[in-house]
């Protein structure tokens, strides 16, 4: 089945019946809904550094996150970084919401793992040692210094903290997932993508069911350098507004609805359809167009917009919204209050659209934009 072709038949149809977040307004997923729809908003200047030299001020962080809750083991805490702790937490939540925290009806090598992980993922203080060793007497980088004391000043576990794969690697171990997988890096659309990658291994049957999502932490000074020398921050040079960088993670636990109805699973939501174009540059209304014309956009009832403050990106997008026929009484722009997740940004809102979709009865799009080539939008339905 393309991508871009709707999901039709029941039987077939691909649902989800697990969601777990770990965000800036919270992990009840249905509490973050509310909180959402009641305007509240994460995003504030950073508590563990001055942003004053970057043109973002705010970020969007979790100020109340324990790993131990979820990790039980303190020596696998240590090995993590950051979005490794908030991505096992999520998906540990995901698979309880699914009712498959205790007796599994499906067997590990059942269960496929696709999942995105950002970059830039440490703060500073990880590398100082690194950085100190390697710099001569006026702090410039020395390559002869970095080979002979910079190496050995680093952490032997900052490996595990770096790699991109090592947060989808974590889940596996934790929640022993040993079918199928993927990992998907480092924005938007890759979060998407890993969706994707599930729905294709469900409907191939290489896997029984899947844990799909992302996870990402930008609210640090490297992430800040990152985004800056991107070109992310440009909006709030012109405009004096736009993205502001979160932290969180996502995950989903989908299912084919006959497997589901099956081992008497709670449906959240299907996925009814979605589609995908691949684009250079800063969004362009032709191009968000092509993807939700593919999804006959018209019949939602609500959309998760991709709306970040930032007004080219925004307008953009309204006016595709606009062309496309959609006008639904009801929007909800994430990343405007709990910040942008990026890999985790998709998984964020496709979840947020399965939620709605089942308190409005109606379908909900959950359009997935933002920076990189790849740019998708998920139509979700009632069960």
């Amino acid at each position: 089945m393309p991508a871009s072709e709707s999901i039709s038949q029941f039987s077939a149809a691909i649902v989800i019946t697990g969601i777990g977040m770990v965000t800036p307004l919270g992990c009840n997923a249905a509490g973050v809904l509310d909180r959402l729809q009641a305007g509240d908003t994460a995003i504030a200047p950073p508590r563990n550094f001055d942003a004053n030299r970057f043109a973002c001020p705010v970020c969007a962080a979790i100020v109340d996150f324990h790993p131990e809750d979820f990790i039980a083991e303190a020596k696998l805490i240590r090995l993590m970084g950051r979005d490794a702790q908030l991505a096992v937490a999520a998906a540990h939540i995901a698979l309880a919401d699914a009712a498959m925290d205790s007796d599994r009806f499906y067997t590990p090598e059942d269960i496929g793992l696709f999942g995105a992980t950002g970059m830039s993922g440490l703060p500073v203080r990880e590398i100082v040692p690194l950085l100190k060793a390697s710099s001569d007497a006026v702090g410039h980088f020395d390559l002869e210094k970095f080979g002979e004391a910079g190496l050995r000043a680093v952490s032997p576990i900052l490996s595990f903290k770096i790699l991109g794969n090592m947060p989808i690697c974590f889940v596996s171990i934790c929640e022993n997932i040993q079918g199928p997988n993927a990992v998907y890096t480092p924005w938007e659309g890759h979060g998407a993508r890993a969706i994707e990658a599930g729905i294709l291994a469900l409907q191939a049957s290489d896997a029984n069911c899947v844990l799909v999502g992302g996870c990402d932490v930008k609210t640090h000074e490297l992430a800040f350098l990152t985004l800056e020398q991107l070109g992310l921050f440009q909006s709030w040079n012109h405009t004096g507004s736009g993205l502001a960088p979160g932290e969180g993670a996502v995950f989903m636990v989908l299912e084919t609805a006959a497997t589901a109805i099956n081992r008497g699973a709670r449906i959240h939501a299907r996925i009814a359809g979605w589609n995908f174009q691949c684009q250079q540059g800063p969004p362009q209304a032709g191009v968000l167009e092509k993807v939700l014309n593919g999804l006959a956009p018209h019949q939602a009832g609500a959309v998760i917009a991709a709306a970040n403050s930032d007004p080219a990106h925004d307008e953009a997008e309204a006016e595709a919204l606009a062309r496309s026929g959609l006008a639904p009484p009801l929007v909800i722009s994430p990343k405007n209050q709990l910040g942008d997740l990026f890999a985790a940004a998709a998984p964020l809102q496709v979840a947020l659209g399965a939620l709605l979709a089942a308190r409005l009865g109606q379908p909900v799009l959950a359009n997935c934009f933002g920076h990189g080539t790849e740019q998708a939008a998920f139509l979700l339905d009632r069960p």
